[in-house]
């Protein structure tokens, strides 16, 4: 139950980020936040059920959870590239909320994500 309310707290606070923007500078803002919160908090939940539905930690080794942590993390930075030149280059979203967005939620997920992965496994092995 807290890791369902841990992330329901990571989205909360992109949505009010979003809602800011709105109130500060209108849609578009607004729009580039959410933009750069997305992808982020998609990966980050679709990796959690591979993780813990799929892959289930209690019944891999750690040479499975190395490979499956750095596998995971080479596709997020590939994705995000692909996310953030494809917004930049596609839109005219304002950058700036876009870019900070992204790197927040970003960095709130991935060490949401570590602590789950190594709170698993530690209670496994």
């Amino acid at each position: 139950m807290k890791a369902f309310l841990t992330g329901t707290l990571l989205g909360a606070l992109m949505l009010t980020g979003a809602g800011a923007m709105w109130l500060a500078g209108g849609g578009s803002g607004a729009v580039a936040v959410l933009a750069g919160g997305l992808l982020p908090l998609v990966i980050s939940v679709g990796s959690l059920v591979v993780f813990f539905l799929v892959l289930q930690p209690g019944k891999m080794g750690q040479k499975s959870y190395q490979r499956f942590v750095l596998t995971n993390f080479f596709i997020k930075v590939f994705l995000l590239g692909g996310w953030l030149a494809a917004i930049l280059l596609a839109t005219s979203l304002p950058r700036i909320p876009f870019i900070a967005s992204l790197l927040l939620n970003f960095m709130a997920w991935h060490v949401y994500e570590a602590y789950r992965y190594q709170s698993a496994v530690g209670r496994a092995g």
